[in-house]
This record gives structure tokens, sequence and C-alpha cells, in this order.
């Protein structure tokens, strides 16, 4: 087992990475915490899979509530939230408790604004089981839900008392769950490491093949790559925005399609297309490095039919980011792989343009 530390000016802790560590979980917690209540909130198919394994350590299961929430992007609503505070209400769940949050993006996500605001603020715990959740979204402590007008619009910081991320329940991931992962993985080539980008250019096939040691090494990587920016920068309010390379593109994707059928991940790799085509259509990334940028992209192909897609109502989703600044769509470009540039006056207009472009492309 590796640990991976986030050093923090308060909070800091730990990431245990490893293949096959899951029943590790209660032997770790107990170093952490001796809180007597502890509540796992994952979805069904996933805690049939792995929580026996996640509960094997302990020796009194009472100690633990399971609570199961839907599956998908809609379950990070504030009506889920109310539904899990009433939940832990009924069952009389003090400040003391613990909450575990076993599964990807939306079950850390949900139960982390849950664990920051229920009685104020309790306990929290990732064991992110998708490979985006590993590489991203279990390290930070960013949590929140989305709303109608937006994605990840209500949200609070809570970091974890630490992250378990095992390598193994990798295996297990449908292909678009992979596609997903991936598509976070990149952007830590993209805008911090060419080298690993390089790496990612003879790798991917790998990757997407489930190889396991080649996961292992991208989940390490892009740990250390978030725990850096994260201990630079724990609140977003400058550096940490790098993060958001092709998010800000993925985003209106995602809104347009109503949060389904294109997952967040593969809207990643799309918005990572798109920022590529805005660098190289202001003039600011050479066609060469568009092109090396883009066959890397293209290893993973995203099902997407683009003729219904309007660029006028993408931007529209576009002014609602919660990265717009000052009314300015602030970008994350980049102009050589490896680099990264915050681009804060994206015109509509150009943005348009690039939309335009990016239906058009083969």
């Amino acid at each position: 087992m590796k640990t991976i530390n986030v050093n923090l000016r308060q909070d800091s802790y730990p990431v245990y990475l490893g293949n096959g560590i899951l029943d590790q979980f209660a032997q770790i917690l107990a170093k952490h915490t001796s809180a007597r209540q502890i509540v796992v909130i994952s979805v069904k198919e996933i805690f049939e899979r792995y929580g026996e394994a996640l509960l094997s350590g302990f020796e009194n299961n009472e100690q633990v509530q399971v609570l199961l929430i839907p599956d998908g992007e809609k379950a990070k609503s504030l009506q889920q939230v109310e539904a899990l505070y009433t939940r832990l209400l009924e069952k009389k769940f003090e400040r003391g408790m613990v909450i575990a949050a076993l599964g990807g993006g939306v079950v850390g996500d949900l139960s982390g604004f849950v664990a920051a605001t229920y009685l104020r603020g309790v306990d929290f715990v990732q064991v992110p089981t998708t490979l985006l959740a590993q590489v991203d979204s279990s390290i930070g402590g960013k949590t929140g839900v989305n709303h109608p007008l937006g994605k990840n619009l209500i949200g609070a910081f809570k970091q974890p008392m630490f992250v378990l991320a095992d390598t193994e329940t990798l295996q297990s991931l449908p292909d678009a769950e992979m596609r997903c992962g991936l598509g976070e993985v990149i952007k830590y080539g993209f805008i911090l490491n060419r080298a690993f980008f390089e790496y990612l250019k003879e790798n991917t096939g790998k990757a997407l093949q489930k190889d396991p040691e080649t996961l292992l090494h991208l989940v390490e990587t892009s740990a250390r790559e978030k725990a850096k920016i994260v201990e630079q920068d724990e609140k977003e309010n400058n550096l940490r925005m790098i993060l958001n390379f092709g998010h800000t593109f993925g985003h209106a994707l995602e809104a347009e399609f109503n949060y389904e059928g294109l997952k967040h991940g593969e809207a990643v790799i799309l918005g990572m297309q798109c920022a590529l085509l805005y660098a190289r259509e202001a003039g600011r990334m050479k066609t060469e490095e568009f092109e090396r940028g883009m066959e890397v992209l293209r290893q993973i192909p995203v099902p997407l039919q683009k003729n219904a897609l309007n660029p006028d109502a993408l931007l529209e989703h576009m002014t609602r980011d919660k990265k717009v600044h000052d009314k300015n769509i602030r970008l994350i470009i980049v102009e050589e792989i490896g680099t990264y540039k915050i681009d804060q006056t994206a015109g509509e207009e150009q943005i348009k343009t690039v939309w335009q472009k990016f239906i058009e492309m083969n």
C-alpha cells in the first residue's frame, strides 16, 4: 500500500492507494477515529459488489448503517440531500459519527455535502470505486449538488479524514466509466506534466484494457498531481481552477443533455477538444501541438450526436458556469502541452465559433 499525503494548513489527510486493499478499511478507520456510529452511503450495485469487503474488518457490523441512494447524476440534488438528512435524523445519528462514501464521484460529492452540513458538520471518508473518483473528485474536499440551472452550483468544501483508493475495483468498471476516468487523468498531462502526457499517448490503450500495473500508475501519478495543487490552493481561489481544463465546455454539454446520456468524464474529454480548438483558433496553440493533443483524446471514443447541438444554447449554459467572472467566461487553455494559461477574456463570438467548429469536426 502506498500513501500520498495531502498537506493542508488544517485538515491534512492521507490517500491510501493499492490493489486489493478494501478489506483494510476498518483497520485504517480505527487509526483515525474511535467513532461508534458509522454510515456508509452507496448505491445498490456498488454496495452489493464491495460492501462485504469494506465491512469485513468490523467485529460488530451493528455499528455500521448503510444508506443507499439512486444511481446516476440525478441523485446529486437537494431533494436527495433532504432525504438523507431525514434518514440520519430518524436513526438519531450524532455529531460524533462518520460518513463513508463508497462509490463514484456522485456518491462522494453528495455524501461530502451531507457530511459538511448535517449537524453543522460530521467526519467523512472517501472510498472511491471509479477511476474518475480515484484520480480527481475524492481528493480536495469539493462537494456539492446540481441545480436545474447548472452543475455543482450548490456545495461546500469538506476535506475527508482519509481516502482509500483500491484500484482492484476498477476491474469491474464498464467501458463508459473507464472513459470518464481517463478524461480526468489526461488533463493532468495536458496542463502539468508533459512526460505523463507522453506516457498516456503510448498507454491509453492498456488503460482501457484495465491493465492493473498501468491503472495503478495512472491513479498514483494523478493523485500526486492533484494533491500538489490542492495543497497550494485548497479553496479554489486561483491556482486550483486550472484543474477545470475542458470542464467549462464539458459542463455545457452535460447541461444541454440534462445530465443524461453523457457522463461527466466523457463530457470533459469533449470539452478538452473544444479547449484545444479555442487555443488554436485564437492563434495561441501551434497546429502540431493541437494535433498531438487531439491524437490522445481521440484514443478515447465518446459517442455523441453532434447534429442536435446548438452553439447558442451551449454558450448560454457556459454563461451560468461557476467560473464566469464579471460576466467573462474564464477558460483554462493549453498553448504547449504540459503547461497552462488562464484566459479571462473569452468573447461570446469566439466561443460560438469554437462550438460550431466542434460540431462540424469529425
